[in-house]
């Protein structure tokens, strides 16, 4: 049946993920948390804080890389949870992945101000603050 396959695809799909992850090393996750905090402070200059946003749309470039980027941000693990799902369904499709999160996040309503960060070749990452 298709949810059988669905299930099937989700959970291959997650795991060849996470292979990658482990294949880029520990240095990616501590890239990503020295690069968001640069970014925050940026954030900042447009008085806006952590607690004012409402929801976040996080470029699943992998799940530690959403780990990691909670963790600079001292989110609780559901803010991520919408990049998580679209890892799982679709993977890394780099660039273009954030903007699906910004789209479930969207379809399902999610609560404004929303901050997007996307991460880049070399763990390079751009943030955007939607209204």
């Amino acid at each position: 049946p298709k949810s059988q396959w669905a299930a099937f695809k989700a959970t291959r799909d997650r795991r060849l993920a996470e292979e990658a992850d482990a294949q880029r090393g520990e240095r990616d996750p501590e890239l990503a948390r020295g690069q968001v905090a640069g970014q925050l402070l940026e954030l900042a200059q447009h008085e806006l804080r952590i607690p004012d946003v409402g929801s976040w749309a996080i470029h699943p470039g992998g799940a530690r890389i959403v780990s990691s980027a909670e963790k600079a941000l001292s989110l609780d693990s559901s803010a991520g949870a919408v990049a998580r799902e679209v890892l799982a369904e679709h993977g890394n499709m780099s660039s273009p992945t954030v903007l699906f999160v910004l789209k479930r996040l969207m379809d399902g309503g999610a609560r404004r101000p929303c901050v997007a960060l996307a991460f880049g070749p070399g763990l390079s990452i751009e943030a955007a603050h939607f209204t």
